[in-house]
């Protein structure tokens, strides 16, 4: 009988039901490249022409008729909901469903599996990682939730067992991975849709920190005080990274350029090499410390280390350059908790010094607001202008009456003495923007959400009054 572990690297059919998000065009990624025929549905019908490149025959929308007569398994994505149609005809004909998180630890059994998890950084510590073991040879398969600049996705399919997973805390989802080695790169409130107490978050950690064997280890942020504990009593080896001294990894000497840093790294006190990141953010200083741990626990030299790291371009949506329109700099970035959204502004500061700074930011999912609201305030007033987007609900479903609002979280930023505009559609914001925005000015659209599309709207009502004018 042929083993999970075995089974999953052998080309098979699948049908992927939510395909086009970020994570699942992964997964859609690491599968063809291991010679399974793909097909896959999803209700952003937009997607049909980059997934039939892929090699994904796309169905736009979910129903029954979309399951192959051929597909020996179903994968689908967290925002599908359990009545989904096609989920009910793969259990009508006895076909095997995962979850994208299930698969992904199918994927880890019986190979040498790395997970990175933490409220912040997921992505592009895993990018990073992935980077560095790439360009070392190391020829990992990937699954990370963002796609590296000039990719199509984050996904990756390597030919030797060793495979990095970007490990989401949502749902307790990474205890389906069971990593390895294992990353933690911080522990903040998040996700009150399935965590209703910090007891429970930091529980579910504990759990995935557990699931690495005693042979593995855990690489434990210094600094984060929920992390040291989750991972105090652990039977497997456990070190930290930081910039203190006291770390097992540290970062020091650190020599800021703008926004971006050229750091000593150094293990147990020893000097192990030198980076300088094209990536802009002091955060991402201990990002790329964890994932240069990460790749040295698993045998990667620090000169290849050096190299990779310095030549890291970024991931899409991470302070993403979109261009320029008259003389005004566009970014976006997927920042949306308020320790992400701090660090990003700031960022933006140290890369355009004295330059006016406009921040559309969209909230993403009303229960996370409403608890965070003011905190979203307070991390919002580094921006000298100020549009709040209505808020992304994701898996909400349609607003309630009473629940908090992108008004409310606007009318908090103006208390505090921020410039904040009382407009909230998509369109509005981009046609005042319009108008408003000036040379040297420096925009930012930001958020987990689709705020990326009143970027777009902005540059398609430039474009009309560019002609009409």
């Amino acid at each position: 009988m042929t083993s999970p572990a075995a089974a999953v690297w052998q080309g098979r059919s699948a049908h992927l039901v939510g395909v086009a998000g970020a994570g699942m065009r992964a997964m859609a990624e690491v599968l063809l490249g291991h010679g399974w025929t793909l097909s896959g549905s999803d209700l952003a019908a937009g997607a049909a022409r980059s997934m039939s490149e892929a090699g994904v025959r796309f169905s736009a929308g979910h129903a029954a008729e979309n399951l192959p007569p051929d597909a020996q398994c179903i994968i689908y994505s967290d925002a599908v909901a359990p009545d989904n149609p096609e989920l009910l005809q793969a259990a009508k004909r006895g076909i095997p469903a995962w979850s994208y998180f299930q698969m992904a630890g199918r994927l880890m059994s019986g190979g040498r599996g790395l997970a990175v998890a933490g409220t912040h950084g997921k992505s592009t510590t895993t990018a990073m990682a992935a980077h560095v073991l790439a360009e070392a040879g190391c020829d990992p398969t990937v699954l990370c939730g963002a796609a590296p600049l000039g990719h199509r996705s984050g996904g990756r399919a390597g030919r030797t067992g060793l495979v990095l997973a970007e490990a989401c805390e949502y749902r307790a989802n990474f205890l389906h991975l069971h990593p390895r080695h294992a990353v933690i790169l911080g522990i903040e409130p998040d996700h009150f849709d399935c965590f209703d107490s910090n007891a429970r978050l930091h529980e579910a950690f504990a759990q995935f920190a557990r699931s690495v064997p005693p042979a593995g280890l855990v690489l434990a942020r210094h600094d984060c005080p929920a992390t040291r504990t989750v991972t105090a009593a652990l039977a497997c080896r456990v070190k930290t990274f930081g910039t203190d001294v006291r770390a097992d990894w540290s970062a020091r000497n650190l020599l800021p350029r703008r926004a971006r840093y050229d750091f000593e790294i150094r293990h147990h006190g020893r000097h192990q090499c030198c980076v300088s990141l094209r990536v802009p953010g002091r955060h991402n200083v201990l990002n790329a410390l964890a994932a240069a741990a990460l790749a040295a626990e698993n045998g990667v030299p620090p000169e290849h280390i050096s190299r990779a790291l310095g030549s890291f371009r970024g991931l899409q949506r991470r302070m993403e350059s979109l261009g320029t329109w008259r003389g005004a700099l566009l970014l976006d970035d997927f920042a949306h908790h308020p320790t992400e959204v701090a660090a990003a502004l700031q960022t933006i500061r140290r890369m355009a010094p004295g330059r006016r700074l406009w921040c559309v930011f969209q909230p993403h999912q009303a229960s996370r607001t409403e608890r965070l609201l003011d905190e979203l305030a307070a991390s919002l007033q580094n921006a000298d202008r100020l549009m709040v987007a209505e808020i992304f609900r994701a898996r909400e479903g349609p607003p309630q009456r009473g629940e908090v609002t992108a008004a409310d979280l606007a009318r908090e930023a103006r208390r505090r003495g921020g410039e904040v505009s009382r407009l909230h559609g998509p369109e509005q914001i981009a046609r005042s923007l319009v108008t408003r925005l000036a040379p040297g000015d420096v925009l930012v659209t930001m958020g987990a959400g689709d705020v990326r599309k009143i970027a777009r709207h902005f540059i398609r009502h430039a474009q009309r009054r560019r002609a009409a004018g």
